[in-house]
């Protein structure tokens, strides 16, 4: 950090842009600036996790003076796309919305969930936001209309219809309960239907409702006036058509957290996106500038429902490199207005929802909310082919990519093996915001000792199974069920826990193997290893032919070996 402070001095007050890079000088954070000293020196008063996580990170630091802020803002843009440093903004779906798509083009249509618009003779319809909305309307229009919902081949081979059929989801037109022309007299209502035109479905649940009424059949008068809700419902969702083209955005941000909402309009046309992320200084011109990275089709209008600091140059942005100029407005008229309002409060809804690794930083009583968690477990048989096992979370995600398998001594003391993972782990790698090992009190301890034996603190917890206690260095508690950090510890701990046991089993595996194959005569140390590098299993082996083996370690051996197998198999069996 020192190297770093005495850097960010020598930075000039002019506009630019600056890079902090890691020790392999590969950019990690890339951020603008009017006076590039002055916005470097406020990361080092800052005490956000996210800012400290960065800078213990970075070795080098490196900055380019621009003749003005618009050409600062230009060259950011293009590094981030260039570069993708970890700690920017990173345009990744949060989720892509869901259509319904009715495969209109088959014999027999069907209903489906959709994540794109993509297949030839389908129909589609949406996005949904939320999803949920997909999943409810597939759902009636299966009730209403008999629309099947499977994924069944039509070839007349099936002898009696589902379990759909019997509830009322589907007209069965797999055994002929239905006439193709029938059927499909059906889905082009559920057309209609989902197009916006519910009025004859509307009427036709009424009389069913009143008439189970009269009969005093009081359960399907409630199930006809619950299905009658859910239409009113859907009809009343707005589904407004714009001319030309028009991209509407919602952008909140707390602290480094953000999110962006957008919706795409064009006539009739329309897309949804959702992203959320992490960054030190969130931006909506540089996100916005991201975004039509990713989607180049500049629309005629950009409307959002506030003014927001850089519109100016994002417009001057999206000129020079896209040669477009949409207009960049606030709504006008009560239908942009109520989009708009509605994409900025969903935004602001991502923000303000309480993170896992918050509710966890809370109940614990943590010093900072962590945002890379680690969790350690070790799993072995009698102190016999000891491993452990270390997983990696980020912002509540895993990343499979940097877990890491351990082989430890041959010991059966869980606590010596605590001891000797994290020693190995920390002597060569950076410390996480938190670190979970799997057990209790002592399992604890142990990684606490090894920390302190490497002259490094850390903040550390223990899961332990069953009773699902955590332990702290100075107290221990139950987190309630439908915690969210309770779930996130959970997810950590059983994590570690299956890539450790699952290691352990494929050591055990190989063991097993090698043993019954050193045991072989005439097989020796250049045989075996030929053996092991064509083979995985032993049952591998059993499926080679004679011949085959034959090529691989001799006649002799090889009938050897398929006598010592025969062994095996009739002593297990």
């Amino acid at each position: 950090m020192k190297g770093l402070r005495k850097r960010i001095e020598e930075a000039p007050l002019a506009p630019g842009v600056y890079i902090f890079l890691d020790g392999d000088s590969r950019p990690i954070y890339i951020g603008k600036a009017a006076r590039i000293r002055e916005r470097l020196r406020s990361y080092l008063s800052s005490r956000e996790p996210r800012t400290l996580r960065m800078l213990s990170q970075a070795r080098f630091l490196r900055w380019e003076v621009t003749p003005t802020e618009k050409d600062a803002f230009f060259l950011e843009n293009e590094l981030i796309r260039r570069h993708q440093p970890k700690f920017n903004i990173k345009l990744r779906d949060d989720k892509t919305y869901p259509y319904l798509e009715i495969t209109w083009g088959e014999d027999y249509p069907g209903i489906y969930i959709a994540r794109r618009a993509r297949k030839e003779g389908s129909l589609y319809f949406g996005p949904f936001v939320p999803a949920s909305w997909a999943r409810r309307l597939k759902g009636m229009v299966s009730v209403l209309f008999g629309v099947r919902q499977c994924r069944e081949r039509m070839d007349g081979r099936r002898s009696r219809p589902c379990l759909d059929y019997y509830i009322g989801r589907c007209a069965a037109p797999c055994v002929g309960l239905v006439s193709r022309k029938d059927y499909r007299e059906r889905v082009k209502e559920a057309v209609e239907f989902l197009r916006g035109n519910v009025g004859a479905v509307r009427a036709k649940l009424e009389e069913e409702m009143w008439r189970a009424s009269r009969e005093r059949n009081f359960e399907r008068a409630a199930y006809f006036r619950d299905l009658l809700l859910a239409v009113d419902e859907f009809s009343r969702a707005p589904s407004f058509k714009f001319n030309g083209s028009v991209d509407f955005f919602g952008f909140a941000s707390r602290g480094e957290r953000w999110a962006l909402r957008v919706e795409k309009r064009d006539g009739g046309r329309r897309e949804s996106f959702s992203y959320q992320g992490e960054d030190l200084s969130p931006n909506p011109a540089t996100a916005l500038a991201q975004f039509y990275q990713a989607h180049p089709r500049i629309p005629e209008r950009i409307v959002t429902g506030f003014t927001f600091v850089g519109w100016e140059r994002l417009r001057e942005f999206l000129r020079e490199k896209f040669s477009a100029s949409p207009a960049i407005e606030t709504p006008r008229g009560d239908e942009e207005n109520f989009l708009a309002s509605s994409l900025q409060r969903e935004a602001e809804a991502l923000v303000e929802e309480e993170r896992p690794e918050e509710a966890l930083a809370r109940s614990l009583s943590l010093k900072s909310v962590p945002y890379r968690i680690e969790g350690v477990d070790i799993s072995h048989f009698s102190g016999r082919e000891v491993v452990g096992s270390l997983v990696v979370f980020e912002g509540g995600k895993a990343l499979r990519h940097q877990y890491r398998h351990y082989r430890l001594g041959e010991r059966n003391d869980d606590f010596a093996n605590i001891r000797e993972l994290v020693e190995r782990r920390y002597s060569r790698h950076p410390l996480p915001d938190l670190l979970v090992v799997d057990g209790g009190r002592g399992q604890l301890s142990a990684a606490l000792e090894a920390l302190r034996g490497l002259g490094l603190e850390a903040q550390v917890v223990a899961l332990a199974k069953g009773e699902e206690r955590v332990f702290t260095p100075d107290r221990d508690l139950v987190l309630p069920e439908g915690d969210p950090g309770r779930a996130l510890l959970q997810r950590i701990r059983d994590e570690a826990h299956r890539f450790a046991v699952g290691f352990h089993r494929r050591v055990r595996r190989k063991r097993e193997f090698k043993t019954i194959l050193e045991e072989v005569p005439g097989i020796g140390k250049k045989k075996l290893l030929a053996l092991l590098r064509k083979y995985r299993t032993l049952e591998d082996i059993k499926a080679a032919s004679p011949e085959e083996l034959a090529s691989v370690v001799g006649k002799r051996a090889a009938r050897a070996l398929k006598e010592r197998l025969d062994e095996t198999g009739n002593r297990h069996s």
